[in-house]
């Protein structure tokens, strides 16, 4: 399991965020843009993520085989058996690493065609980030020293799991995580920690573009 850096914050971080673009509204025609532009760029790249992850899973499934098939004597029936089962899902692989390369080269035609323009439309929304959120740092610090607690970061280990120990009052989780799907996309976490026990799953994340 892929390791989880996150944030435990004294203040809500998505109020500090709405209170500065309250002030300067994000570019509208540059978000429809990349909007529409991600959306494009979504569809071949499901479709080579989900042929390139057929191939690795048939390819496991083929070495789990190929290593039963060396532990058995060629003259018995199990043998005879497994072989033909090898036989049929070493075709199913090259099958599948077909599928591979045909949705590798859709995947390279669509980013030579959007690429640049994606590109050019996220620098105009960097600079609008760096004007926005200027003064971000001094607010949250200001908030975290007015408070009297400061940011804890951590990150889950191979099992999934953390735990932070958070000293008296409020508290709300942080953490992003990018989209094995969509490398438009991200997993971002807010959260409310209450109790003594809490999972960052899809119900309480949101899945944002990654302007």
């Amino acid at each position: 399991m892929a390791r989880l850096g996150l944030v435990a914050l004294p203040y809500d971080r998505d109020s500090v965020i709405a209170a500065l673009e309250a002030t300067h509204p994000r570019p509208a025609a540059i978000t429809r843009q990349l909007d529409s532009l991600f959306q494009a760029f979504r569809a071949p790249f499901a479709v080579y993520a989900s042929a390139a992850y057929r191939v690795q899973t048939l390819e496991q499934s083929l070495g789990r085989l190929r290593l039963r098939l060396d532990s058995l004597p060629r003259a018995s029936a199990t043998y005879d058996s497994l072989y033909r089962d090898f036989t049929r899902l070493t075709d199913s692989v090259a099958t599948a690493r077909d599928r591979r390369r045909d949705g590798l080269e859709e995947l390279a035609i669509a980013r030579a065609s959007m690429g640049f323009r994606i590109d050019s439309l996220r620098q105009l929304m960097s600079g609008w980030e760096d004007s926005t959120y200027r003064g971000y740092d001094s607010i949250t610090k200001a908030l975290s020293s007015g408070l009297g607690n400061a940011p804890i970061a951590d990150s889950t280990g191979a099992d999934g799991r953390v735990t932070i120990r958070l000293p008296v009052g409020r508290w709300w989780i942080y953490a992003r995580s990018w989209d094995a799907w969509d490398p438009n996309s991200e997993w971002y976490w807010n959260v409310p920690a209450t109790g003594d026990r809490l999972v960052l799953d899809r119900s309480n994340g949101r899945r944002l573009p990654r302007y």
